[in-house]
């Protein structure tokens, strides 16, 4: 059997309260929502303050599955809680525009036990990362393509300008024109670092998997 064995965070919703409950949670593998209010559960549109809690990210932090959590809201630094019964671990202020990332988390991973989930994943049988996906491109991706052999790689028609970024063009399918048909990348050996260092089973790869192949692990918001 192809593919890697996964072991995944459980996210979990607390509201103000049970930061016990939450800590251990956090602690046990999982990642845990914990609202200022003393409501787990709100009304659709409110206005809601909480934090995304989880444990300190290791280094380096492209491979923990912690960090890509908060990637996918946009945020790539944390915080350290000092005091009570989350003590220790990190969080992040969770902001308005990513409240329903959050609750999409909690109501998937609803129906799993426990703080984690064992997942088998086989990229060669998915690459929804590879679908409709922005690839920036650094200078040492660049130069990785020279020094390849490749330089063409960094020029149109393979890249084009995004603001002051270089990223990867998708053909119109929405494909990474690196993509083949059997799955496999056309460049792999040379293939950029958001690429090489992407994780299976981080929010961003379940992200992908449900918009672009509909394949959701839990249950469906």
């Amino acid at each position: 059997m192809g593919g890697e064995r996964v072991v995944r965070p459980i996210v979990r919703s607390f509201a103000r309260g049970f930061e016990r409950e939450a800590g251990a949670h956090v602690r046990a593998g999982g990642h845990a929502v914990v609202w200022d209010s003393a409501l787990a559960k709100h009304k659709p549109g409110e206005r809601r303050l909480g934090r995304f809690v989880f444990r300190k990210p290791r280094s380096p932090e492209v491979n923990d599955l912690g960090y890509w959590a908060i990637l996918d809201m946009d945020m790539d630094t944390w915080s350290t809680i000092t005091a009570g019964p989350l003590r220790g671990l990190s969080f992040v202020r969770i902001p308005q525009d990513c409240l329903h990332i959050v609750d999409d988390r909690v109501t998937r991973d609803s129906i799993h036990p426990g703080a984690t989930r064992t997942m088998h994943l086989d990229c060669l049988e998915c690459a929804a990362c590879c679908r409709a996906n922005k690839v920036i491109l650094e200078d040492h991706d660049v130069e990785r393509f020279k020094a390849g052999g490749r330089p063409e790689l960094a020029r149109p028609p393979y890249t084009r300008k995004d603001g002051d970024r270089l990223v990867l063009r998708l053909l119109k399918s929405r494909l990474c024109r690196h993509l083949q048909g059997d799955n496999k990348c056309g460049i792999y050996a040379l293939r950029p670092d958001s690429c090489s260092t992407f994780p299976a089973g981080s929010e961003c790869c379940l992200f992908s998997r449900e918009d672009e192949l509909g394949l959701v692990d839990g249950l469906k918001s």
